[in-house]
């Protein structure tokens, strides 16, 4: 979000190619406060979509979740809604939901319309939730404002993607999970699993 809010990699590319305009540029690249806005986390009721809710709260941002509960979130300043709701009055949609069933494509040309022209969708999940094809379209058209994607539904990128190819789309390499002392607690928890298991009383088991 901070970066599309302020253009980060359009401007970066402009310095590198020379054109130093800088506040000049402020008719052609949208730079404003998050402060004011809504985010809308598409089932964000898991440990990841808390956390982002507590930092967006932090910053002044409006925060609205929809999930297969309506029950109240234990954050009183987190607004539950439907999912049409959360698309049309969010400035960015944030997917926070697993892939499965229900959710392939749950966000494709329909749903894209329903969004704001100036709102733009983040995906740290899962990429086949959204349908890229139709997302390219929308980004193409103006339908939305941008998109940052750090999970596409082949990874690796290919080469000859439509995504690489559009100047108002942020991607990484499925990197989100890839701090330092995450990847420590990964390995300290699996240490730990293993050791719970041994001794017969293990945890986060896996139920079918």
């Amino acid at each position: 979000m901070l970066n599309l809010s302020c253009s980060l990699v359009q401007q970066q590319k402009k310095l590198v190619e020379g054109d130093v305009a800088g506040w000049r540029s402020l008719q052609d690249l949208p730079h404003f406060e998050l402060s004011g806005k809504t985010l809308g986390l598409v089932g964000g009721r898991g440990s990841i979509g808390a956390a982002v809710a507590d930092i967006a709260i932090a910053l002044g941002m409006n925060v609205l979740i929809s999930s297969r509960s309506p029950e109240p979130t234990s954050n009183p300043l987190v607004k539950v809604v439907d999912l049409d709701r959360l698309l049309q009055e969010s400035d960015f949609v944030s997917i926070h939901c697993p892939l499965n069933d229900n959710t392939r494509y749950m966000i494709g040309s329909e749903q894209l319309k329903k969004m704001k022209n100036a709102a733009y969708l983040i995906n740290t999940a899962r990429g086949a939730i959204i349908n890229e094809e139709e997302l390219c379209v929308a980004l193409r058209n103006g339908t939305v404002a941008g998109a940052a994607l750090d999970v596409q539904e082949v990874e690796p990128l290919p080469s000859d993607s439509p995504l690489l190819s559009l100047p108002n789309v942020i991607l990484t390499p499925h990197i989100g999970w890839q701090r330092v002392e995450t990847r420590q607690r990964l390995i300290n928890t699996v240490a730990q699993n293993c050791r719970q298991f041994l001794d017969g009383n293990p945890v986060n088991v896996v139920t079918t």
